[in-house]
C-alpha cells in the first residue's frame, strides 16, 4: 500500500512545485516514484534554500533502509549528500542541533530513531520537536524523518503543532501493490478477532488515522488509500464500542465505493457493516449486509467467514456450514474457517465429518499462531491445551478479552474456571454468558 499527499505551509515561503506540477498519488505509484516526491520536494528546497519537512512512514526495517539508499543514490547524482542523523538519549534535540551544524546549508539530513531520545514515555526526541519547530522555518533545514507505526502515533500525540507543520508524507509499506492492500483489507474485515488494544491505543490509532484521512488529497488517485483508512477507522470505533461512528465511517466508504461503480470495492464495507449490526443485536440487518457483502465479492474468502460467523452466533448452524466450507474452498488453509466448521459439525452432531476435518486441518494448524492454534484445540475438545495457548495469545495481544468472550469457538470450553478468569469473567457473570 503506497500514498502520499503535501500539507501547505501557512507561510507561503515554503510552498514547494504545485499540485499540478507533482507526481499526483495513484493507483500505479511504484517505489520508484514515491521516491521521485521525496527527491522533488528537496530539490525544489535546496535551489531555493527552503526548508522542507519531510515524514517518511515505514512497517520495516529492511523497507526503510531500501528507500533511505535509494534516496541517498537519488541524491548523490545530483551532488547532494543525506547526511544520516541517528537519535539517542544525548542526541533528541534534533531542531537545535540540526541548526548547530556548519554544513546545514547544504545538506539533506536523514533522521532515524525517534523512539530512542529517552526521557519519561521516550518522549524527549518528539518534545523538542514540538517546541523548537520554528527552527526548521529560521534556519531552512531540509529533513526527512522516517517513522515506524508507533513513532508516528507518538509523534501525533506528543508533538501535535509538529505534526500540523510536516509539508509532505510518504509512505513505504511492504504490500506496495494496491491489489495486495484491497486483499488485506478484505481479509482483515472477515476475521473475528478485531482489535485487542488498550482504550487509550484505540485512542492514539483513531487520531492518527482521522489525521491522514483529513490530510488525503481530495482526488481519484488517493481514493484506494481513503477506502483503506475508512476501513481501518470502522474497525477502531468498532473494537471502542463506538457504533455510531463505526456506521458512518463504513457508509462513507460504500459511498465512496459507489461513485466509483467498483462492487468489488464495496464488499468489505459491508462485510464490516455486518458485524457491527451484530453487536447492536440486530441479526436480520446484520446477515443481510453479509449477505451483500458475499453477493459483491464471491471469491473473498474473508466474507465467507464472516456470514459463517454470523450463522454460527444465532446458532444456525447449517448455514454456517455452508458458509464456511465456502471459505475454506477458497482458502483451504483458513485456520478459523476450519476450526469452525469442525464446531459446526459437533454442534450439529457430524462426528465423523468432525474427524474427518480435523485431521484436514492439523497439517497445518501447527503454523497458526496462538490464538488461531486455542481456537483449534478448543472445538477439538482439548481444553487444557487450548487454555494453554490463549493465555499465550492474550498475553501477545493477538486477541482482546472482549473477543475471547464472543468467540462461539470457546463454547467448548466456557465451563472451564480458567476460562472465566482469562475472559475477564466473575464467576456469576461467566454462567451467564
Amino acid at each position: 500500500m503506497t500514498v502520499s499527499y503535501s500539507l501547505p505551509f501557512e507561510n507561503d515561503l515554503m510552498s514547494g512545485p504545485s499540485e499540478s506540477d507533482r507526481i499526483q498519488p495513484g493507483q500505479s505509484e511504484s517505489f520508484e516514484e514515491r521516491i521521485d516526491m521525496l527527491l522533488e520536494e528537496l530539490s525544489f528546497a535546496l535551489q531555493r534554500r527552503r526548508p522542507s519537512i519531510l515524514l517518511a512512514f515505514y512497517e520495516s526495517e529492511p523497507v526503510r533502509d531500501r528507500a533511505e539508499r535509494a534516496l541517498g543514490k537519488r541524491l548523490a547524482e545530483i551532488g547532494q549528500p543525506l547526511v544520516q542523523f541517528p537519535v539517542d538519549e544525548k542526541h533528541f534535540d534534533i531542531p537545535r542541533l540540526l541548526s548547530e551544524r556548519p554544513d546545514r546549508e547544504g545538506s539533506v539530513y536523514s533522521v532515524t530513531g525517534l523512539s530512542q531520545g529517552g526521557g519519561k514515555e521516550g518522549a524527549n526526541a518528539y518534545r523538542a520537536l514540538n517546541i523548537r519547530r520554528e527552527y526548521f522555518v529560521d534556519y531552512a533545514i531540509r529533513v526527512i524523518l522516517w517513522l515506524n507505526g508507533d513513532e508516528a502515533m507518538a509523534l501525533s500525540r506528543h508533538a501535535p503543532d509538529f505534526w500540523a507543520f510536516r509539508h509532505r508524507v510518504v509512505e513505504f509499506y511492504d504490500s506496495a501493490e494496491p491489489e495486495q492492500a484491497g486483499m488485506a483489507a478484505a481479509a482483515w474485515a472477515g476475521g473475528g478477532q478485531g482489535f485487542s488494544g488498550q482504550p487509550e491505543e484505540i485512542d492514539e490509532q483513531i487520531g492518527l488515522n482521522e489525521a491522514i484521512l483529513t490530510a488525503l488529497p481530495v482526488q481519484a488517485g488517493s481514493i484506494t488509500r481513503r477506502l483503506d483508512l475508512l476501513l481501518r477507522l470502522a474497525g477502531l470505533y468498532h473494537a471502542k464500542k463506538a457504533y455510531d461512528q463505526a456506521i458512518q465511517r463504513l457508509k462513507q466508504g460504500l459511498e465512496l465505493a459507489r461513485q466509483m461503480d467498483d462492487r468489488a470495492m464495496s464488499a468489505p464495507f459491508w462485510g464490516k457493516l455486518g458485524l457491527v449490526y451484530l453487536d447492536l443485536d440486530q441479526p436480520y440487518r446484520a446477515v443481510r449486509a453479509c449477505r451483500k457483502a458475499v453477493r459483491l465479492d464471491p471469491k473473498e474468502a474473508g466474507l465467507w467467514n464472516n456470514l459463517g460467523h454470523l450463522y454460527h452466533v444465532e446458532k444456525r448452524f447449517s448455514d454456517a456450514i455452508i458458509a464456511y466450507r465456502e471459505a475454506i474452498r477458497l482458502d483451504p488453509q483458513d485456520s478459523l474457517a476450519n476450526s469452525s466448521l469442525v464446531a459446526c459439525y459437533r454442534l450439529t452432531g457430524k462426528t465423523e465429518l468432525a474427524e474427518k476435518q480435523k485431521k484436514l486441518a492439523q497439517a497445518f494448524m501447527q503454523n497458526g499462531n496462538e490464538y488461531q492454534r486455542a481456537v483449534f484445540e478448543s472445538v477439538c475438545g482439548n481444553s487444557g491445551k487450548a487454555l494453554e495457548l490463549l493465555e499465550i495469545a492474550l498475553g501477545k495481544k493477538q486477541v482482546g478479552e472482549d473477543g475471547v468472550r464472543r468467540d462461539p469457538n470457546f463454547d467448548f470450553i466456557r465451563d472451564e474456571p480458567r476460562f472465566a478468569q482469562l475472559a475477564g469473567l466473575s464467576a456469576p457473570e461467566f454462567k451467564g454468558k
